[in-house]
């Protein structure tokens, strides 16, 4: 009998093979309150049912949790059960909880003020990484950008955040237990780490990859169908949601 998984998971990207990428919800919570700062946030990689017939696949799940699986986007919460043969995983069951969406532009140009000023300031600070919240014009926070130092090759930072070798889930989580829809304040404690919940506000994350600039931007809007959000998406050339 195969041994089996059970528990909250991020899915982080969908690969050209189908592969889907899972990260651990209760190891990102444990690394971003400190509890266990070397958790294991390397992703998961599921194999998705067979395409053609879910009854000729091997773990024999139904076919609503087969749409399920295939429905998946980057940044969604799920409930899932997973099955292991060796190191390879599969779905046996699947429920999405929250709609979160992570969306990713590479060679992307005209990249907006407020990162550029973020990215200056690290510069000034002599850092390689910074972090800033943003306002809309009603003075309302409405997401947090972040911006990090281009790597010198062979690593490639951006396609980094992509397949998890460079944890983003950390980023998300804090967002999620500082900020109520835009309402709290960044520097709250970590502790409140622990509170995040799929009850929060369903997000917008963008991983930019500028084509003239020396760094990476991680840039998550509070409201997923706000304005805000959609302009990014417009900017950028990313499909709607």
């Amino acid at each position: 009998m195969e041994p089996t998984t059970t528990g909250r998971f991020r899915v982080l990207d969908r690969r050209p093979d189908g592969t889907i990428l899972l990260v651990d919800l209760a190891n990102a919570i444990a690394a971003a309150t400190g509890e266990d700062p070397d958790a294991d946030l390397r992703p998961i990689a599921v194999t998705p049912p067979a395409v053609d017939d879910p009854k000729t696949d091997a773990h024999d799940i139904d076919a609503e949790t087969v749409d399920t699986i295939r429905s998946l986007e980057p940044g969604y919460v799920v409930e899932a059960e997973l099955a292991w043969d060796d190191s390879d995983a599969a779905f046996l069951d699947c429920t999405i909880t929250n709609r979160t969406r992570i969306q990713y532009a590479d060679g992307v140009t005209g990249l907006f003020e407020k990162a550029q000023e973020t990215w200056h300031d690290a510069q000034v600070a002599g850092e390689a990484m910074n972090s800033a919240v943003t306002y809309s014009t009603g003075k309302e926070p409405n997401g947090v950008v972040y911006v990090f130092a281009k790597q010198d090759p062979p690593r490639d930072l951006f396609e980094e955040f992509r397949t998890g070798a460079t944890p983003i889930e950390p980023l998300i989580q804090r967002v999620n237990a500082t900020h109520d829809g835009g309402a709290a304040d960044t520097t709250a404690d970590d502790d409140a780490v622990d509170n995040a919940s799929d009850d929060e506000a369903e997000r917008a994350v963008f991983v930019l990859n500028p084509a003239d600039e020396p760094f990476v931007v991680v840039y998550i809007v509070f409201r997923k169908d706000g304005m805000l959000a959609q302009t990014v998406r417009d900017t950028y050339g990313l499909p709607a949601i």
